[in-house]
C-alpha cells in the first residue's frame, strides 16, 4: 500500500486542481478529501485523462460541498491511466488537503 498526497493543505478560497495521479495497472485506489472552515462552497469532482494532459470529468463524481467536510472516492478498475482532484469554488475561505491510497493485490501461493 503506498500513500500519496495530492494536495498540501491549499488555499480553497480559489479553484484547486491537484497534481495528476497515475493509477496504470492498480485494482484498488481512494482519494479522501478534507476542507477546514465552515464557510466552503463548491463543487468537487474527479477528473481523468489518458495522456496526462487533456483532462475530463468521471461521470458522476460531482459532489457539494457547503461546510468543512470530509469526501471519499473509491477507485477501482480503472479504464484511464490518469485521476486528479478538482475543486470549483463558489464562496467562503478555507483549506482543502487531499491523500491517496494506492493498493495492488497481493500474490499469496
Amino acid at each position: 500500500m503506498k500513500e500519496i498526497e495530492l494536495i498540501s493543505a491549499a488555499d480553497a478560497g480559489s479553484d484547486v486542481t491537484s497534481i495528476g495521479l497515475n493509477v496504470g495497472d492498480l485494482t484498488h485506489a481512494s482519494i479522501q478529501i478534507s476542507f477546514s472552515s465552515g464557510t466552503l462552497n463548491g463543487t468537487l469532482t474527479l477528473e481523468a485523462s489518458n495522456d496526462n494532459t487533456t483532462y475530463a470529468t468521471i461521470s458522476g463524481s460531482s459532489q457539494a460541498v457547503t461546510s468543512g467536510a470530509q469526501h471519499l472516492y473509491n477507485i477501482t478498475d480503472a479504464g484511464f491511466k490518469y485521476v486528479r482532484v478538482f475543486w470549483d469554488r463558489t464562496s467562503g475561505t478555507g483549506t482543502i488537503t487531499a491523500k491517496a491510497v494506492l493498493k495492488e493485490p497481493i500474490n499469496r501461493f
